[in-house]
């Protein structure tokens, strides 16, 4: 539990489902949340500093970043925003927005651990120095489909097809599309991809897949046959062997594995809870404590 004196943040759980991968657990053992009605996210900045709010997210709908954007406005407070959505587009409108942190979820514990503790750190500091809130955290991190970026001259020359790949991953395609998109040759192309990703297209392409089901199979609603459509897979058994081959376990039990943890992490937070209940009601009266003694 987190003690007194430490960073105060404001929580708003924005799930679409309350079994989706949430860190509530991990944040309540370094701060002091308040929890916000997401229907009417009022609150006194008056009784106590505060330093963030936090959107818990799986995957954020027009209605959940409009708030965000309206909570900021109204606010004027670092927004730290968790989400099972690992997408380019995302962490563009969030830095447009101003979202001072992002959390990719799910991680795992240890990654989660290491990324909390700096950000206690930092915000136990900023209660001092609130300048050092005005800049974007140092922490973000781009989503790992982004480290595929251009650094050189092959993968300017092919990174068309690679933002294309990343869009697409539902759909058929072709080395001779991708080539299209990139002004080369099939043959050139082929040779240009190798050369700047060290992997065939086809490889990348089936590697962005795998990655991409991973996230949509931590959403425990999601049907394993839906997530194989929705990265391009039709034969559900090839799905599931390729799936198997990238994660070392099948769809299924990478699911069932996500829901355990999950619901791990939510009965951490309903004990942080009950416990804090316990607290506001302070130590029995001394008069109780004596009549019950005598």
């Amino acid at each position: 539990m987190s003690q007194a004196g430490t960073p105060k943040l404001l929580w708003l759980d924005l799930r679409g489902s309350e079994r989706s991968s949430t860190l509530l657990g991990l944040f309540c053992e370094r701060f002091q949340i308040d929890f916000l009605d997401p229907h009417n996210p009022e609150v006194s900045l008056l009784e106590q500093p505060v330093m963030a709010i936090c959107f818990d997210f799986d995957y954020p709908d027009m209605h959940g970043l409009t708030l965000m954007r309206e909570l900021y406005q109204r606010y004027q407070l670092p927004e730290i925003m968790m989400t099972e959505q690992h997408s380019e587009a995302l962490m563009v409108w969030a830095l447009r927005a101003r979202v001072w942190e992002i959390l990719l979820k799910p991680m795992q514990r240890s990654t989660a651990e290491f990324q909390l503790d700096s950000l206690q750190a930092t915000l136990t500091s900023a209660q001092a120095h609130r300048e050092e809130l005005q800049h974007v955290s140092t922490m973000l991190r781009l989503p790992e489909e982004s480290r595929f970026h251009a650094a050189s001259a092959e993968q300017n020359a092919v990174h068309p097809a690679l933002s294309y790949m990343q869009l697409h991953l539902g759909e058929k395609m072709s080395e001779e599309l991708l080539a299209k998109f990139c002004n080369l040759r099939p043959l050139q192309f082929s040779r240009l991809f190798k050369k700047a990703y060290g992997v065939t297209f086809q490889e990348l392409l089936q590697q962005l897949r795998m990655q991409e089901a991973s996230y949509l199979l931590a959403n425990p609603d999601r049907q394993i046959l839906d997530v194989a459509l929705s990265v391009g897979y039709r034969d559900h058994s090839y799905f599931c062997r390729v799936f198997k081959k990238y994660m070392g376990v099948t769809p299924k039990t990478y699911q069932e594995q996500q829901v355990n943890r999950s619901e791990k992490e939510q009965q951490a937070a309903i004990a942080h809870r009950l416990t804090a209940v316990a607290n506001l009601a302070g130590p029995p009266e001394l008069g109780a404590r004596e009549g019950k003694s005598g």
